[in-house]
């Protein structure tokens, strides 16, 4: 369990998953990042729609490029789709790839989201699974689709739209299987509401340069929220201390149903024996007084 990133790191902030008039979304890439840019944020990612219905997705990546700023960059990204997931309107799975290459081809309608993953993973891209409780993502489904670096816990768009953010227990699932797939919060925003600014990551990285936050993603050198800040996470093999910003509570979330848990009004830290939870891995979650959230990434405790 290493965290030095999180206290010895610059933390930039940024939205992994969101759309402009370059597929459905309603502002264009111009005013998508004038938005986050302005909500403070230090990147953001344009993954509008790769696939070949022109009615709401585009055959290309979209390039920001020309939008950036000294202290702002863009993410070449895309939700890609394929055929082949069972509860979807379309029929198409939901994958979100940051860090293509513009190049980087849609899904052919044979190509299978594994493979697809695959391709994009070998494109150089992370990796994570949109939103499926939004879709009904089966544990077979996820099974399928381990090998993604990430699932999306929330989605704020789909928050507002339909009541169904979370990702939070196929990311469990996964890990109740022996993976540790990495827990991001995005805004998959299209600005047909206010969607922008509810779901972020604080990405501990060298620079900001794509580059350098590809490697940060990649290490699990973030963490998601929608409002609470983890300041410290220390571990000396027993006992695992969270400093935070002021929660309400503060969850160590293990295999099972194992769980260990402060409670209270404004803790800012909270120590726990981890030989309590008796568990090869666990997450973190805090939640504020406002009840919004903080996840880490899984650690493994195995070794």
């Amino acid at each position: 369990m290493k965290t030095d990133w999180l206290q010895n790191t610059k933390l930039y902030r940024g939205n992994l998953h969101g759309h402009s008039t370059h597929s459905d979304g309603m502002a264009t890439p111009e005013q998508v990042i004038a938005t986050y840019y302005e909500l403070g944020y230090d990147f953001t990612c344009l993954s509008d729609h790769l696939w070949a219905d022109s009615s709401f997705a585009a055959t290309t990546i979209c390039d920001g490029s020309p939008w950036h700023k000294d202290d702002f960059i863009t993410i070449p990204s895309a939700e890609m789709h394929c055929y082949g997931k069972a509860y979807d309107n379309d029929g198409l799975w939901h994958i979100v790839a940051n860090g293509l290459p513009l190049d980087f081809a849609p899904a052919s309608d044979t190509e299978t989201a594994p493979d697809l993953i695959n391709r994009a993973q070998e494109a150089g891209a992370y990796v994570s699974l949109a939103h499926p409780e939004w879709y009904s993502m089966t544990t077979e489904e996820a099974r399928s689709v381990a090998h993604a670096d990430a699932v999306e816990v929330f989605n704020h768009a789909c928050s507002l739209e339909s009541g169904r953010p979370y990702g939070l227990g196929i990311a469990d699932f996964l890990m109740q299987e022996g993976h540790r797939p990495h827990l991001t919060a995005t805004d998959d925003s299209h600005f047909r509401l206010a969607d922008a600014g509810g779901g972020w990551v604080m990405v501990g990285a060298a620079a900001l340069t794509q580059e350098a936050i590809l490697t940060a993603l990649k290490a699990g050198h973030f963490y998601a929220s929608t409002g609470p800040e983890f300041k410290a996470i220390e571990f000396d093999g027993h006992q695992l201390t969270i400093r935070c910003s002021a929660a309400r509570t503060i969850f160590i979330q293990g295999a099972g149903h194992r769980a260990l848990n402060r409670n209270g009004t404004a803790i800012t830290s909270a120590t726990f024996d981890l030989s309590e939870l008796k568990s090869p891995w666990c997450r973190i979650t805090i939640i504020d007084a406002a009840g919004k959230q903080a996840w880490s990434n899984p650690f493994d405790l195995s070794s």
